[in-house]
């Protein structure tokens, strides 16, 4: 409970901090509160954004979680920020600034040649352990994360790179697909829910946002408008690949693991001799906050999202696999099935076993 604590403790005070620092730019340079423009604030305003956010990034959010990789981007996003933010006529004033621009990215690009040189020298293995992962069972993202982890173990970019390619994948090439399992019980979780209907009203807005906000930013600033329908087309095929995942990868039951994947956003490889017990669900509707941090919900979203069914409690915490190699721990799951009393009766049976 402490870490967590200490961890919510953090990110909002780095939230706090980096509000400030965006806050008091913004004002300084698109209104008038302060009258005119001090001499010398570009200055201060490229160290708070190009130096002192990043390395706030850097120690209160990346360090010992994510990968340094991830620095690149938050500097990329200070130069970005830095240019809607300050007028160029006080930019043009510091000619240094695309070519210092012009390195880091030439840097983040070298880094970028390095994990995809790494990678394909290594790919022959890793095609080879994922086409024997994949002909006892369809499940693509369990499949192809643990060739990564046996074909490039502890490389965190690659982890990275996992979570685009498995979108990519659910997104656009296993339309034909179907679910196969050489060993196991499989069980579906979201036959008796609206979570098809979810993603295809959530797609339409996003589709719809997209047309008029395009419309609406290209007359003000295209390249706003370009970012943004990039992210729409992004959250478009992430919905997708969520759908598909859904489909092609209900709950499996062997005879030493409870494979739990819900779309392909979250998932876990939970041993049996880790649960402690499973038993039918009896509590509120709606988790607290602590309560959330310490579990995972393998429910999908409905419509009318009802009570879980079952609750597993687990000896020891368990590592849920999210997005982009991130990880977090958790010490009890929830769920739903579309036939629970055969997975109640068959996972008692392989607990008693």
């Amino acid at each position: 409970m402490t870490n967590t604590f200490m961890k919510e403790s953090r990110i909002l005070l780095f939230a706090s901090l980096a509000s400030l620092i965006l806050a008091t730019n913004f004002i300084l340079y698109q209104t008038p509160v302060f009258g005119p423009v001090p001499e010398g604030a570009v200055i201060g305003s490229l160290l708070d954004l190009l130096i002192i956010l990043p390395l706030l990034t850097y120690f209160m959010v990346i360090r010992k979680r994510y990968s340094i990789k991830y620095m690149g981007l938050v500097v990329f996003a200070g130069f970005a920020i830095a240019y809607f933010i300050v007028p160029q006529h006080h930019l043009s004033a510091y000619p240094f600034l695309p070519y210092l621009l012009m390195v880091s990215e030439g840097a983040f690009l070298l880094f970028e040649l390095y994990i995809a040189y790494t990678v394909v020298t290594r790919l022959p293995k890793l095609v080879k352990e994922y086409k024997t992962l994949a002909s006892r069972n369809s499940f693509f993202l369990f499949n192809i994360r643990k060739a990564v982890e046996t074909s490039l173990p502890g490389h965190r970019a690659a982890k990275i790179l996992v979570t685009e390619f498995s979108l990519f994948h659910y997104a656009l090439f296993s339309w034909k697909k179907k679910v196969q399992i050489e060993q196991g019980t499989a069980f579906t979780y979201h036959q008796k829910t609206t979570v098809n209907a979810v993603y295809i009203m959530i797609i339409h807005a996003i589709a719809i946002e997209s047309v008029g906000l395009h419309y609406f930013l290209h007359s003000w600033n295209p390249i706003v408008s370009y970012i943004l329908l990039f992210l729409n087309i992004y959250g478009v095929l992430f919905i997708l690949a969520e759908l598909q995942a859904t489909r092609l990868t209900p709950f499996l039951l062997t005879e030493n693991h409870l494979l739990l994947q819900t779309g392909f956003s979250k998932s876990m490889h939970l041993p049996l001799r880790n649960i402690k017990e499973i038993k039918p669900y009896n509590g509120p509707e709606k988790f607290s906050r602590k309560e959330q941090a310490l579990l995972l919900d393998a429910r999908v979203p409905d419509l009318i999202q009802e009570k879980p069914m079952f609750e597993i409690l687990l000896h020891q915490p368990q590592d849920v696999q999210l997005l982009y190699g991130m990880k977090r721990t958790v010490n009890r799951i929830v769920l739903n099935v579309d036939e629970p009393d055969v997975f109640y009766r068959e996972l008692k049976l392989s607990l008693h076993e």
